[in-house]
């Protein structure tokens, strides 16, 4: 037995109770604790493969991918057979958005026997994740040919079809998913994006799950992807109109991960967040910029919130709803008198003269002369609008329209 220290005296015996209890702690989450106990067990056997797998798995539960990775990585060094440590290091991988180590880590456990969906699936979401939608495509009907009724499959891979333009296929995968769970929200939202029909509003489940499983990429998407512009957009034109006023207490609605709240902090006193995924919320919390945050839909929060804001912000929050005019009215309701609500809309494509269409992107288009005949109904006043590049998408600038309007 190699012995980093030789101070430490323990037993066979002694070593497998501490493992064992090692291994307690991390199945009842105390995961620090068990770290302390496996650095006691790697002091006395440094190259144990289920010692850094479990470290691995231990860190990756608290979120901590690096050190993580650095425990795979001795793992697979002395057990490079073991399908189990090359799954686990893929998944951990794509935490850290290396999607092409996370694909071989996949091909790796396929190698060594994992030729499981599961495995399958999650090597179709790197090739899906780097852009490689030939090799994700592949993948996804190899899957399919094995277990036709794969909803997560279905869904991807019609949702890349969908993305990359093949709307005939895309259409397929959707009734094929409908078919088997026709409650399947993101399936009926996504179909009636690529049919012309534009209801409403979309569903909020639908909504919470799309930002929920988004929330790990989103920024790193948004803004190095997709050159994302609306937050700092927003913010200077919020200084254009009223650069160096303090607003007291400003509402970000729909916050996301914090990216205009870092802006909007500047100018606001006390900023309170609010959105309806938790995982977005989660990494908000991290960058200390609200003075609260608070998990809930819109329309619930503007019509049950007692407190009055000096200014509300939505930055790319009304691409997720088509009318408007509920919205515009419970802002009414919290904003002080001569109170700033400033928001960002896309433009609805070859639909300039109609309120509001749902776009092949899952995504509502609103027109500006919508958005001004809403504002007389509502009590708004624009005190400007300009027409903006939001972000890219395939190479191509999403324009919209930024309001700032006053009570």
């Amino acid at each position: 037995m190699n012995k980093k220290n030789s101070d430490l005296r323990l037993n066979p015996e002694e070593l497998k109770k501490l493992f064992s209890h090692a291994c307690t702690l991390q199945e009842t989450g105390k995961l620090e604790e068990a770290l302390l106990a496996y650095d006691k067990l790697l002091a006395f056997i440094p190259d144990s493969p289920q010692l850094h797998f479990n470290c691995g798995l231990a860190w990756f539960g608290l979120k901590v991918f690096s050190k993580a990775e650095s425990h795979y990585a001795k793992a697979v060094a002395n057990a490079p057979k073991d399908p189990d440590i090359h799954y686990n290091r893929g998944l951990n991988f794509r935490r850290l958005l290396r999607f092409t180590d996370a694909a071989k880590s996949f091909k790796d456990a396929c190698k060594t026997g994992d030729t499981t969906v599961d495995t399958l699936y999650n090597l179709a979401l790197c090739y899906q994740d780097s852009e490689d939608y030939h090799e994700a495509a592949r993948i996804y009907e190899s899957i399919l040919s094995q277990a036709p009724s794969h909803q997560s499959s279905l869904n991807n891979f019609a949702y890349m079809c969908h993305k990359s333009g093949d709307i005939q296929q895309a259409e397929s995968l959707y009734g094929q998913l409908l078919k088997l769970n026709p409650e399947h929200l993101a399936a009926q939202h996504m179909l009636r994006s690529l049919t012309g029909v534009t209801p409403d509003n979309v569903p909020l489940e639908y909504v919470e799950s799309v930002f929920d499983n988004y929330a790990d990429d989103f920024e790193h998407s948004l803004v190095e992807n997709l050159q994302y512009q609306t937050p700092i957009a927003l913010y200077e034109l919020y200084c254009e109109h009223f650069h160096g006023v303090l607003q007291t207490i400003c509402l970000d609605l729909g916050c996301g991960t914090g990216l205009a709240g870092k802006h909007f902090r500047k100018c606001c006193g006390e900023l309170i967040g609010m959105d309806i995924s938790q995982n977005m919320l989660d990494i908000a919390g991290e960058k200390n910029i609200y003075a609260t945050l608070v998990k809930d839909d819109i329309i619930n929060f503007l019509q049950t919130n007692t407190q009055k804001c000096d200014l509300i912000v939505a930055a790319d929050v009304f691409t997720y709803m088509g009318d408007l005019e509920t919205v515009f009215n419970a802002c009414c309701t919290v904003i002080q008198k001569s109170g700033l609500l400033l928001f960002s809309v896309e433009e609805a494509e070859n639909n300039s003269n109609k309120k509001f269409k749902l776009k092949q992107t899952g995504r509502f288009g609103h027109s500006a002369k919508y958005i001004e005949t809403l504002c007389k109904q509502t009590g708004w006043t624009i005190i400007d609008h300009k027409v903006s590049n939001l972000r890219q998408e395939k190479g191509e600038w999403v324009r919209g329209h930024l309001f700032i309007l006053q009570q």
